[in-house]
């Protein structure tokens, strides 16, 4: 047994690119190299709470390093594609993986039946002839499958999580415009950043999700292959996420509200923006995609310091994270409530403490009560 404890220990070490040092000081445990060197080995046994502190830093549950509880279905860790690599993003990635793992053990404990939900629409792609056009053609295409409506922004997650299955994270990733997607057994999953803006949150989920609509072994291969072709598929997520959020026709109606002698001002264009909930610039750029003004139009409005200040303006009073995925939540405590896993097992699948779970709770109508049922809350 502890040979096997041993190598999966150095199993999720080296997958995280975590060093025997770096381990050791995370956990807090009183060893030098040779000793956990000895353990890795299976030369050495090592006491639970020793373990306890090994698989919090590893960010793993204990099960995982006993052979008779491990999940046999899962034979390979799951691919994570990244729009933007943070700097910690080994351990974000180890997060992201862990949370959707819990997702779908919850799902499976309140029985919901993953074929309830709709297929997402796909689209195999060559990155070698699909082409820009190609990618706006796709997001008219899927925004009538989805049915999102003229403003996709405000109904694109409720729809993608109720109807699709989607499952959304949150979780601090930096201010670089990162995100990420993840298509799995655990299900189709994607890493949004929690401390960036509305629009930038609404323009991350749509560019995933172009990720997960082309998502083969075949575009994977591409993809790994060339670095150029790498930022030519994100380039072609960004087209397709500003055709999805702005469509062609809404857009134009828009325009044709308020502009005068086919000029629109400054403040105008702000209002637009705000309206499809989208940032100045992907809105300028999908004004070229539907030819409505010109690149040149694009680069003189960024430079603009005065329409810079105006857009800043407006958007700073919408800073906070515009949505939580509330249904891994409300399946959580249902699991909780039902008996089904424990409230540590509740409040670390939250990573909330304890003491913080009661109050986080509220912040999704939801009240915890002495009898451990919960209750929705009048607040």
């Amino acid at each position: 047994m502890k040979d096997i404890i041993g190598r999966r220990i150095k199993e999720e070490r080296t997958s995280q690119k975590l060093t025997q040092e770096e381990l050791i000081t995370k956990a807090q445990l009183n060893w030098d190299r040779q000793t956990l060197g000895q353990i890795e080995k299976g030369e050495r046994e090592l006491k639970a709470w020793e373990l306890a502190k090994i698989a919090k830093v590893l960010h793993v549950e204990l099960p995982i390093f006993f052979p008779e509880t491990v999940t046999p279905t899962i034979t390979a860790k799951p691919i994570v594609l990244w729009r933007e690599k943070p700097e910690n993003h080994e351990h974000l990635e180890t997060e992201f993986i862990r949370l959707c793992k819990d997702f779908r053990f919850v799902e499976t404990l309140n029985s919901v039946d993953s074929s309830r939900f709709t297929a997402l629409p796909r689209k195999k792609i060559d990155l070698n002839t699909f082409s820009y056009n190609d990618a706006y053609a796709l997001a008219e295409e899927v925004r009538g499958q989805l049915g999102v409506g003229d403003y996709p922004a405000t109904s694109l997650v409720k729809i993608l999580e109720e109807k699709y299955g989607i499952k959304f994270f949150f979780n601090e990733l930096g201010g670089n415009g990162s995100a990420a997607a993840s298509a799995s057994e655990y299900g189709l999953c994607i890493l949004i950043s929690a401390s960036e803006p509305a629009w930038r949150q609404h323009f991350s989920i749509a560019h995933e999700l172009f990720h997960i609509i082309t998502w083969d072994d075949g575009l994977l291969a591409q993809v790994n292959s060339e670095e150029k072709l790498r930022k030519y598929n994100e380039q072609l997520a960004g087209a397709f996420a500003a055709g999805l959020l702005v469509p062609s026709e809404s857009l134009q109606r828009e325009i044709r509200s308020i502009a005068k002698d086919n000029k629109l001002k400054d403040a105008g264009v702000i209002s637009i923006a705000r309206q499809f909930g989208v940032s100045l610039e992907a809105l300028l750029w999908r004004m070229v995609g539907i030819r409505l003004i010109q690149r040149s139009d694009v680069l003189n409005a960024l430079d603009d310091k005065q329409l810079r200040s105006l857009d800043y303006i407006s958007r700073s009073e919408a800073q906070a994270p515009y949505y939580l995925s509330n249904r891994f939540v409300r399946l959580a405590y249902l699991a909780y409530e039902n008996g089904e896993i424990s409230r540590a097992r509740l409040a670390k699948m939250l990573n909330q403490s304890l003491s913080a779970l009661a109050d986080y709770l509220k912040n999704f109508g939801l009240a915890e009560v002495s009898n451990n049922e919960i209750t929705i809350s009048n607040s």
